[in-house]
């Protein structure tokens, strides 16, 4: 079930971050958008600069999730806490995941144990023209407009959907605030577009005991 939470995230984010524009935001104003890291030039994966929201899960994994973002995608927040139930049996799963740069923390916060692996997409991403991408993968996904749209925790959204993806409903700046996938609802309850949440969910992988994750990528092209 976890593979299951792992789809679900990334078929939003890449709805997300490849639809977005490349390194100038809304305003064409690339000075301005603070890349965070002193650069003149930077990696944007999301045309919003900064959300978080928080989730409630329902289907065959009930619980809450949280996903945060700032520095335009770049620094990424998830917190799941999923009782997950198969065939009779509930399990409960619970993770804090940090994507900084080409990096991704897996966290154990209850031992403060975790694994740091490498962002196989990263620098695909970071050297791929989004809007070309993007146009890509949606067409692969048959993803279409359904022409619903919705207000969710007060904030207003557009529902897109395929045979092969389910649904989702995305605000202007892509932010999704609900997605039904593989058996599983997600809905926002809370979101804040104007900051990417408590700064000490970005940095908690410097006080975990840390080893080598798997080789994500290795792993990807094996299936």
């Amino acid at each position: 079930m976890r593979i299951a939470a792992t789809l679900m995230t990334g078929a939003a984010l890449l709805l997300s971050a490849c639809n977005s524009a490349p390194a100038a935001d809304a305003e064409g104003d690339v000075a301005d958008s603070d890349s965070g890291d002193g650069d003149a030039a930077f990696v944007k994966f999301h045309p919003q600069k900064e959300f978080c929201v928080e989730y409630e899960n329902s289907g065959m994994m009930n619980g809450t999730s949280v996903n945060c973002m700032r520095k335009w995608g770049t620094e990424r927040v998830e917190i799941e806490d999923f009782l997950v139930g198969i065939a009779g049996v509930s399990r409960r799963e619970k993770a804090h995941k940090i994507y900084i740069g080409d990096k991704i923390y897996v966290l154990d916060t209850d031992k403060m144990t975790g694994t740091v692996t490498k962002n196989p997409v990263y620098e695909d991403l970071s050297n791929t023209d989004p809007i070309a991408l993007g146009k890509a993968m949606m067409a692969s996904w048959n993803m279409k407009d359904t022409g619903e749209d919705k207000v969710i925790a007060g904030v207003a959204c557009n529902v897109m959907s395929s045979p092969q993806m389910g649904s989702v409903c995305l605000t202007d700046k892509l932010v999704m605030l609900e997605q039904t996938f593989m058996g599983v609802t997600r809905i926002a309850t809370s979101v804040d577009l104007t900051s990417g949440g408590d700064d000490a969910n970005y940095t908690l992988y410097e006080n975990a005991e840390l080893t080598e994750g798997p080789d994500i990528e290795a792993i990807m092209k094996q299936i």
